[in-house]
């Protein structure tokens, strides 16, 4: 298979499942995925319960589907698997940690966490974690790498992986647009069209901003849609073999449209006109830029797509990615900021 052809049908497969998404999650029942109970009430009868969300769900096959496709690029220069498994917990557990604690700290909140914050800290931790694996190679006569191809790599699947965690947004409603009745005649008509609408209480534009019912820029699909789309085409100048362009394509618009985004965003982010994410992303652009001219390349490294996708259909992998993916859900699915009471009751037809 050649690489455009991959990389078309793996964007001919994405874009229903996103369009249908896009259209479903902001309502009401795409919220909870069930409930557990977990204490029973004093004198009512009831039980008290934990919500399960399709926020953690959609969150963790985001980032699956990022890994997968870290894995699937990294296999295909030839990195062995053992390296390729170290790389991802080394950077996504930096990655994942520091993001939580980053976004506690710019918005004063327990229970938030910002992918944004994620995206720097993966693209921090990388050339320490690069350094690690060669150290490493050289005593197990391992194959090294270089830098930037590594760097294009975590790009590549950061912009997938967000494309498909953003849709997390659309279920929990937050990250949310500004309302349109806010616009400018023009760019009212421009989103109109195109605009979401948050249903239910327990949604996040409605108890934090009381704009349930509300049409808003649809700022999570397209912030979705154009990473999917940017990601791609990343994607296969990797498979080609140009990794800088990969590298600085991905990064550069990642974090300019973090900058960007956030002016047509209503949720809170932190004080200031320009906010602590976006002067984060503006300083990650500087080093990514960096990075992408001065960094350590092998323009004459070669790809090789179908040992990279033998490479996935391996016991090692599977199980490792069914792993990470319950760890991320558990981590992330269940739910601080809602509750349940149950109550339970036998039929009567079945007496």
């Amino acid at each position: 298979m050649s690489n455009s052809l991959f990389t078309l049908i793996l964007g001919l497969a994405l874009l229903p499942l996103l369009l249908w998404a896009y259209k479903v999650l902001p309502r009401e029942e795409w919220q909870i995925i069930a409930t557990i109970p977990t204490q029973k009430g004093d004198a009512d009868g009831c039980w008290r319960g934990t919500n399960l969300t399709y926020y953690g769900a959609l969150l963790a096959s985001g980032s699956l589907f990022g890994a997968v496709a870290f894995f699937l690029l990294l296999a295909s220069l030839g990195v062995p698997m053992w390296g390729i498994i170290g790389l991802l917990l080394g950077v996504m557990g930096c990655s994942v940690a520091a993001a939580k604690l980053l976004a506690m700290a710019v918005e004063k909140k327990r229970n938030t966490f910002t992918v944004g914050g994620a995206a720097i800290i993966g693209l921090l931790s990388m050339p320490p974690a690069v350094a690690a694996y060669n150290g490493l190679a050289v005593r197990l006569a391992a194959p090294q790498v270089s830098l930037v191809p590594m760097m294009a790599a975590l790009a590549v699947a950061y912009l997938l992986g967000e494309g498909i965690g953003r849709l997390a947004c659309l279920s929990f409603g937050c990250c949310y647009g500004k309302p349109l009745s806010e616009l400018g005649p023009r760019t009212r008509r421009i989103f109109a069209p195109f605009a979401t609408t948050f249903h239910g209480s327990t949604k996040k534009i409605a108890y934090a901003s009381g704009l349930a019912g509300v049409g808003v820029i649809p700022i999570q699909a397209i912030t979705s849609l154009l990473s999917v789309s940017f990601g791609l085409v990343a994607m296969y100048l990797f498979l080609e073999g140009y990794f800088r362009a990969a590298f600085l394509l991905a990064s550069l618009f990642a974090l300019a449209w973090r900058i960007l985004s956030e002016y047509l965003r209503a949720d809170y982010r932190g004080e200031g006109k320009f906010s602590a994410y976006q002067q984060l992303a503006l300083l990650g652009i500087g080093y990514c830029f960096l990075l992408g001219l001065y960094g350590g390349n092998n323009p004459g490294s070669q790809t090789n797509l179908e040992a990279g996708l033998a490479s996935l259909w391996n016991p090692v992998p599977l199980l490792f990615f069914q792993s990470l993916w319950l760890l991320l859900f558990v981590y992330t699915g269940f739910s601080t900021v809602t509750g349940a009471m149950l109550s339970f009751h036998v039929r009567q037809e079945k007496i």
